[in-house]
């Protein structure tokens, strides 16, 4: 009986957290050319769906939590990472800004020169960000975020002794035209799980 007996995982279920981090990730094409590579990163990262829920009260309720009377307001969706390489390229996805070569210095080599923007534009924001890991098995599973922008803060620590790391977070967004079947607003985020592949 499964009330009395120890609970073994299927390895199928059992996710390994090691894994890589990809920019415009093609579910259909692991080779698509479109997609590049985050880089080395330490201590992994971590995905986040998280709903803002309104119940809806009524007099003489037990609590907010009725069953039906609750509906989602919002998704906030987002990953977070923290990056062993940095250099501007990076730099312009973490935090949208612009890179400029100077080469009119005195004395001094030519150089980049990133600085973030104002504000964000349209080209700022990414079509996906993918955390690739696998099950026990060697199965493939892609946890992806859409329409991506870098708006968190970004945060670098200089310790003696240690490499530099900056911890990033980049939000999924809605795009009000992109629509599914019934007409409703897509979430951007989904899961994708692998029949018997392993990443090459």
């Amino acid at each position: 009986m499964p009330i009395t007996r120890p609970a073994v995982p299927n390895p199928k279920n059992v996710q390994l957290g090691a894994g890589v981090l990809v920019f415009n990730f093609n579910p259909d094409d692991w080779d698509a050319p479109e997609t590049i590579a985050f880089g080395a990163v330490r201590g992994g990262g971590s995905y986040n769906v998280e709903p803002t829920n309104k119940p809806i009260r009524f007099d003489g309720d037990r609590g907010e939590d009725s069953k039906g009377l609750k509906r989602k307001t919002e998704q906030k969706i987002q990953i977070t990472v923290t990056a062993l390489e940095l250099d501007h390229a990076k730099l312009k996805k973490n935090m949208p800004g612009k890179v400029t070569n100077v080469t009119n210095g005195v004395d001094v080599p030519e150089y980049n020169k990133y600085r973030p923007k104002v504000d964000y534009d349209e080209e700022d924001y990414i079509e996906n960000l993918a955390y690739i890991t696998s099950n026990v098995n060697g199965d493939v599973v892609a946890y992806v975020i859409e329409n991506v922008l870098g708006d968190g803060a970004l945060s670098m620590a200089f310790t003696d002794k240690d490499e530099v790391v900056a911890e990033t977070t980049f939000t999924a967004h809605f795009d009000y035209e992109q629509l599914d079947d019934d007409g409703e607003v897509i979430v951007p985020t989904y899961i994708v799980q692998y029949e018997s592949e392993t990443a090459t």
